[in-house]
């Protein structure tokens, strides 16, 4: 994160300013947080960026990105927890019965596929504790759940196949190693953003099969058939196998809705995995106790929706080898939402890989290596600024007028929340010069933030006392109890804590370090999050707003 401080005098009538969501092409370098400092006040719904700022006003609780740092394909340095990210809904959905309509018959489904551990039949009783029992008188509560279902419904052969290294027929579509965007050391990157004013059936299909591949090599790195089904610890997610059949599902439901194809490849799948989570209320966490379909259900499925898309790109006459405009009106407008959707869900997934158990994942093969700098092992467990992260200057930044919204006729896809026209007066403000590193929210922890009320925000203190945090998730402790050591947990496996890079907290964590970071400099001003309209001050010509507007 950076900081940032308001050195000019503006005031505004209307009091707050509050930006559009806006995405550009252009990444930050990394995507991690800023903290500033200032009077202007905005809401910031950067999508995958939340940014911190120092501000004589509190930043109000609205939409803000939920994480403190964005995935990294490239560097592996991981993915903040994003609470508010993009999501597509369809206009219907289902209602799923899991495993029975009431306590009794969702007993008697778990009793059926109880396994026999150590010799003892486990049966599960009928009454609304749902304990179960053994010869030696177990609760089994804690030995099983009602996911547990799923598992082991073929006599252990799907785990099998999904246990270790995957086999060249786990890839669904190009293999990785033949894949547009594989790379001299055998890793699969992205492809840039297509250019939507001249898309031709090859390119159409390399992006396809590029965003394809990835997705499948990310799941690769699922060791068993356990973590397929087993909820994220916070349970505001579905399992991993929702998702694995949900970005083929939303290819073929939007290319039936528009025009492109005539009917479902699967209904039913094209039901259950059709509408994922928004945090709200009415969602339909139920299904998380489902019995899902299996892993090599799932796959074939995968199987299907490749080949469908695949002939629409090649035959459909609304595309061509010489290249077309491809715009709202055109019917592969659906197309290239697939695209951008499964790719937020590479990234949104992988924040989850990251909260699987260590045991249930693996490092797959054509994943892009680590930063060179996660191999570093000479750590201390007690930084020291300047030495082991660095200080963080604060730097002044002239305000000016910021244009946020697309383009209509912008030639990339965009969600529609991105489009229309705002402009912002953003008054001079200050900067953190670095984004905030792990070394100095250590000292948040060790000053005992997580014990603190006075730091949060009612909802935020909730949050922390309902989750009994007491530092960051992908902190692991790794030393004794009250020692405050700790080492970093990544997607696929644990390296020693990286001081110096940047921290991945949420929103509520990140707005409690603000007020004690304001409290211990003992100034009148206090930080906040960056704003929308700051945070596109702060990139360079290069790359800001109106280098990528004339040249997309």
């Amino acid at each position: 994160m950076m900081l940032s401080r308001v050195t000019s005098k503006t005031t505004f009538s209307a009091g707050r300013v509050v930006s559009t969501i806006h995405r550009t092409k252009v990444a930050t370098s990394r995507g991690h947080s800023t903290l500033a400092r200032g009077r202007h006040v905005a809401k910031s719904s950067l999508p995958g960026s939340a940014q911190w700022l120092l501000s004589s006003n509190n930043l109000p609780n609205a939409p803000s990105t939920g994480g403190i740092g964005r995935s990294c394909l490239g560097d592996g340095i991981g993915a903040g927890i994003n609470a508010w990210s993009t999501c597509v809904r369809s206009a219907a959905t289902f209602t799923i019965t899991p495993m029975g309509s009431n306590r009794k018959n969702r007993s008697q489904s778990t009793a059926a596929v109880a396994e026999e551990e150590d010799g003892d039949l486990l049966h599960l009783t009928e009454g609304a504790a749902g304990r179960v029992t053994g010869t030696g008188g177990i609760d089994a509560k804690a030995h099983k759940e009602d996911w547990m279902i799923n598992l082991g419904r073929d006599s252990g052969r799907i785990n099998e196949w999904l246990t270790g290294p995957r086999s060249y027929e786990w890839y669904t579509g190009v293999h990785p190693s033949q894949c547009p965007g594989v790379c001299s050391d055998g890793a699969l990157r992205s492809l840039p953003l297509p250019n939507l004013a001249t898309v031709t059936r090859k390119a159409a299909r390399e992006y396809f099969d590029n965003s394809w591949a990835l997705y499948e090599v990310m799941f690769a790195g699922l060791n068993g058939e356990e973590p397929f089904y087993r909820p994220p610890v916070h349970g505001l997610r579905h399992p991993q196998i929702f998702y694995y059949g949900h970005t083929p599902c939303l290819y073929i439901n939007k290319l039936r809705v528009s025009g492109v194809l005539e009917k479902p490849v699967n209904a039913y799948f094209e039901s259950i995995f059709e509408v994922g989570v928004d945090e709200m209320l009415w969602d339909d966490m139920h299904k998380n106790d489902m019995v899902w379909p299996t892993v090599a259900e799932v796959h074939e499925y995968r199987k299907q929706v490749y080949e469908t898309v695949v002939e629409a790109i090649e035959t459909h006459p609304s595309l061509s080898d010489d290249g077309v405009l491809v715009n709202q009106e055109h019917p592969f407008w659906a197309l290239f939402m697939g695209f951008e959707h499964e790719r937020i869900h590479l990234e949104t997934s992988s924040v989850l890989f990251r909260e699987t158990p260590l045991h249930l994942v693996q490092t797959p093969h054509h994943w892009p290596p680590m930063h060179p700098s996660s191999k570093r092992s000479s750590l201390t467990t007690q930084p020291t600024e300047s030495v082991d992260f660095p200080s963080n200057r604060m730097v002044s930044v002239s305000g000016s007028n910021v244009d946020l919204g697309k383009p209509a006729d912008f030639p990339s896809y965009g969600w529609d929340n991105e489009y229309g026209e705002r402009r912002v007066n953003v008054p001079d403000f200050q900067a953190s010069e670095n984004m905030v590193t792990n070394g100095e929210f250590f000292q948040f922890v060790t000053d005992g933030g997580y014990r603190n009320e006075k730091y949060w925000c009612d909802d935020g203190w909730a949050w922390r006392t309902h989750r009994n945090m007491k530092w960051p998730f992908f902190w692991e402790p790794s030393g004794p109890s009250g020692s405050n050591e700790y080492s970093l947990r990544a997607i696929f496996e644990v390296v020693p804590m990286q001081w110096d890079w940047p921290v991945d907290v949420n929103y509520y964590e990140a707005k409690a370090y603000c007020r004690w970071k304001a409290e211990k400099e003992r100034t009148f001003r206090s930080y906040r999050l960056l704003t929308e309209a700051e945070h596109h001050l702060l990139r360079s010509k290069e790359h800001n707003l109106n280098a990528a507007r004339q040249d997309p």
